[in-house]
């Protein structure tokens, strides 16, 4: 029986990604690069088509906002005015939130996109997948329910204008959908850089990760770019895509089961914990997956859970 091991640990069957991409043509691996750049780029004509559909939707955004502030009230959370208001005082703290708005969402997101696809080339397609769903499900609730952010409203400061710099005297920021507060786009791609991190990293220092996320969501309700719910939606949107995501690509390593040379070059990295089984002839036997554990507690005998 031949076994391939998925563990977070970082032991593969023939090696890991580099061992994967050896074997992969050039011309592969462009074409890979230009399908999955042609998908992100995709999304964003979404996101700019959506911009002007929405673009008129300015009564119905602010009816909107006022159900939303109502719910937030009933459900017991802070009111983001009184979260501004402990922190007006401190101009340099709302400037750097403010640059921090402007500068850690679709750069960092970007970034960490082409390290995810340089490096973790086995896991890009769940993150890839995830990042997709996410979006696409926010596109959906931008055009169904159009809401003005808390900026546009009395009680509510808009610091960029104020304090500045503003993301809206940026030339990029015409494609900017400014109904688009449900969800809040910001802490769905931060809550998936961060998760991926930590799914995809071995080091003790990985969960450093979760600042971007959290410090994300602080500073969209400071700028009054986004009310709390906003957030909240994004978070199960991406635990939704996340576990859909994850689900199709243990299928995809199911099928390969049935084929010992395309199983041999699946990286332990596509989804961390999982292993594969094969017999002798490349027939799937049985999928397991491994808790986290140390390769010394994993040599001590501890037995995988069948899934």
């Amino acid at each position: 029986m031949k076994v391939f091991s998925h563990t977070a640990e970082g032991s593969t069957a023939q090696g890991g990604v580099d061992a994967l991409d050896s074997r992969l043509p050039r011309r592969g691996r462009a074409a890979d690069f230009a399908l999955n750049a042609a998908l992100l780029l995709a999304l964003w004509f979404a996101y700019s088509l959506v911009r002007r559909v929405t673009a008129d939707e300015w009564s119905q955004a602010i009816l909107n906002s006022g159900n939303i502030l109502q719910l937030q009230d009933w459900l017991g959370l802070p009111h983001e005015g009184a979260f501004q208001q402990l922190l007006l005082d401190r101009p340099r703290l709302i400037r750097a939130a403010n640059i921090y708005y402007m500068w850690a969402h679709f750069p960092v997101t970007a970034a960490f996109v082409v390290w995810a696809w340089l490096f973790h080339r086995r896991s890009f397609s769940v993150i890839r997948n995830t990042l997709i769903g996410v979006t696409g499900a926010g596109l959906i609730l931008h055009l169904v329910y159009p809401l003005v952010p808390p900026r546009k409203l009395p009680g509510f400061i808009d610091t960029g204008v104020v304090f500045g710099p503003s993301p809206y005297d940026l030339s990029a920021s015409e494609a900017a959908n400014q109904l688009a507060a449900m969800p809040s786009l910001h802490v769905g791609w931060a809550v998936i850089v961060a998760l991926s991190i930590i799914s995809l990293s071995r080091s003790r220092w990985r969960l450093v990760a979760l600042v971007h996320p959290f410090v994300t969501l602080a500073v969209v309700v400071l700028t009054a770019n986004h009310y709390w719910i906003d957030a909240v939606v994004a978070i199960f949107l991406v635990a939704g895509a996340w576990a859909y995501s994850v689900k199709i690509e243990r299928r995809s390593l199911l099928d390969l089961g049935a084929d010992p040379v395309r199983a041999e070059s699946v990286s332990h990295e596509t989804i961390p914990g999982t292993t594969i089984l094969l017999n002798e002839t490349g027939a799937q036997h049985d999928a397991i997956t491994l808790d986290a554990t140390s390769e010394s507690d994993s040599d001590s005998g501890s037995k995988p859970q069948l899934v």
